[in-house]
């Protein structure tokens, strides 16, 4: 992933119906037929849309310049590269929950069923561009880079 690379949302075109979120946790799990409201959907997705003041608002990683994420983190989970990707090693992840508070983005969550902070990772380690941009049905994520 390039420095700053991640999805990012026209909030005039979102219509929230939550594929963006599906297609996230599909994509890492290969699973099929999920439906946003699912279990594993709702507790595995590393992005998320929400409405604030009735605008869709994308929280994912902005891979900010800022960084209070990685300066709060006692156990070194969180690294950044030399091209300015910030990551989440989950193997030193416990679960403290600072980086959750420390985020301004919201882009970091607690799986509550593995007890440690997830972070959307633009499905790098899979390979690929993220999942969500393409499974966007109204065109309202992009890719952004920095």
């Amino acid at each position: 992933m390039e420095p700053g690379r991640f999805p990012t949302l026209d909030p005039a075109r979102c219509i929230p119906c939550g594929l963006c979120e599906v297609a996230c946790v599909s994509a890492r799990f290969n699973l099929t037929d999920l439906l946003p409201e699912d279990p594993i959907v709702l507790e595995q997705r590393r992005l998320k849309v929400r409405a604030w003041a009735g605008v869709p608002k994308l929280e994912v990683c902005v891979h900010c310049a800022e960084r209070p994420c990685v300066a709060v983190c006692p156990h070194h989970a969180l690294v950044v590269f030399s091209n300015g990707r910030v990551d989440l090693v989950e193997d030193r992840c416990t679960g403290c929950g600072q980086c959750i508070a420390a985020c301004d983005y919201g882009a970091i969550r607690r799986v509550s069923r593995l007890d440690i902070a997830q972070k959307c990772d633009g499905c790098a380690p899979l390979g690929h561009l993220p999942a969500c941009i393409p499974a966007c049905p109204s065109g309202a994520l992009s890719l952004a880079v920095r």
